[in-house]
């Protein structure tokens, strides 16, 4: 059994590493790569623990892709190994290799799991407090409450979705019978508090900078309603990431009796909850439900003890090849499949602009961008740090030096993704007829373009 679980943890790790080493980063990666040229305790969009982890990984294997990526494909590997001990502490060694099977394939997983993302960190240190807090009530050892204390703060320094977690672990521990009981062990204060004191240098932080993170998270509660539509679609989307037989089966998982399953369903709630809610306000990306996918995989596996092979085999393989036809058609090199800026599509074409960037950022006296895709973009492509800077949105670039003032009468270019819809009003001095345009593309597919606009002067920015 264990045999198994680790041939095919490392089996995907492998496949991760490859596709991590040879396809270019998407766009917020190119981001969170430019947050690891400052490493800070906390920035504008996410916790600390993306960047310290790209930080990381580059220090072991270079600047490269699979450097940005490097933590986070080891990452995934050991939330597979995970996922094989919570099952079999919580059902028997018979769904033990299902469950790390089933858990590969959903499309979040195998997907994603090669990229670098805030969600990598979250995954692996929310999965580490459940395996910690399963562990500990299997073996009657409150000693585990510390490493539940430990992870949780570290799955808040990687993304304050991880307070959903303790939401729901309160809960428990409040309202059942078996939670109240643990409430009289000091280990779990014990580890409540060095939870607290992991995170006090980010509240710190936080404080410091007028509660910058925690504003711009928690400002989506406000998101007013849009409708129906994103609720469907969210609906439709995390069956389709599931899996479709998988989802069924692991619906079938909810109402089977496994150990600690009051504890499962109080972590795991809140969250499912806050997204079908936030489904009427926003459209609910892929990623941001990655949490969801071990609890789906085990439930699943318990399902599937108690029906013949045949619908154990239509599972994996049905989920097999629905996740590996999406990845092959969206992964490609020679055509596009998925139309629009999807991860997909950016990290694709590269090659076809390169160079003119590369040059325009070696010729122009600086550059400056209004979108924070394009600076870690420019970024990854020409590492001078100095001469690229945002004119907008000052909150988001905290971590990095001030603006020089100088540059607001410093002669540059303008680089934007050329997005029509999107009128961010005249934000510099433009010299007539300057304007260059980059087409990226596969073949004669366009994927994006990009307007390079030579200007005189910063007219509209919080800095000039």
């Amino acid at each position: 059994m264990v045999k198994k679980v680790l041939i095919i943890a490392t089996c995907f790790f492998v496949f991760h590493l490859v596709l991590a080493a040879c396809y270019e980063l998407i766009d917020d990666e190119a981001y969170y790569n430019f947050w690891s040229t400052s490493v800070a305790l906390g920035y504008y969009d996410h916790p600390p623990m993306i960047a310290w982890w790209i930080y990381l990984g580059k220090l072991i294997i270079g600047s490269t892709t699979l450097g940005v990526r490097f933590i986070s494909v080891c990452s995934f590997f050991v939330v597979s190994l995970l996922v094989g001990r919570i099952a079999f502490l919580l059902s028997s060694s018979n769904v033990v290799v299902s469950s790390v099977l089933l858990f590969n394939i959903t499309m979040p997983i195998m997907g994603l799991g090669f990229i670098s993302t805030p969600d990598a960190p979250l995954l692996l240190f929310w999965t580490l407090a459940l395996w910690a807090a399963i562990e500990g009530l299997s073996s009657n050892n409150p000693r585990y409450w510390f490493l539940v204390g430990v992870f949780l703060a570290l799955s808040i320094l990687s993304k304050y979705n991880a307070l959903f977690f303790i939401l729901g672990l309160l809960g428990w521990c409040l309202l059942t019978k078996e939670g109240r009981g643990k409430l009289t062990s000091p280990f779990i204060w014990l580890g409540t508090l060095l939870g607290i004191i992991l995170l006090l240098p980010h509240a710190l932080w936080n404080y410091n900078n007028d509660w910058l993170g925690l504003e711009k998270q928690f400002s989506r509660l406000m998101n007013e309603t849009v409708g129906l539509s994103y609720f469907f679609e969210f609906l439709i989307s995390i069956i389709i990431f599931t899996t479709p037989a998988l989802f069924c089966f692991a619906i079938l998982g909810l109402f089977k009796t496994y150990r600690h399953k009051s504890l499962l369903l109080w972590v795991y709630m809140p969250s499912l909850l806050y997204f079908l809610n936030h489904s009427f306000t926003e459209r609910i990306q892929g990623n941001w439900i990655i949490i969801f996918f071990p609890w789906f995989a085990i439930l699943a596996s318990v399902a599937l003890q108690n029906v013949g092979i045949f619908w154990r085999k239509f599972t994996f393989f049905s989920g097999f090849f629905l996740t590996s036809t999406i990845l092959i058609l969206g992964l490609n090199s020679q055509y596009l499949v998925f139309y629009g800026d999807n991860p997909f599509n950016q990290m694709k074409g590269w090659h076809s602009i390169e160079n003119e960037l590369v040059t325009e950022l070696q010729a122009a006296n600086w550059i400056a961008v209004s979108e924070y895709s394009m600076i870690g973009r420019l970024f990854w492509l020409n590492d001078n740090y100095d001469k690229i800077w945002a004119i907008n949105e000052p909150l988001r670039y905290r971590f990095r030096s001030d603006f020089p003032s100088t540059l607001c009468t410093t002669p540059g270019t303008l680089i934007e993704k050329d997005l029509k819809k999107i009128d961010n009003g005249k934000l510099v001095e433009s010299i007539d007829g300057s304007d260059t345009y980059l087409t990226r593309k596969i073949g004669n597919q366009k994927i994006m373009s990009y307007k390079l606009q030579k200007f005189n002067k910063v007219i509209n920015s919080p800095y000039c």
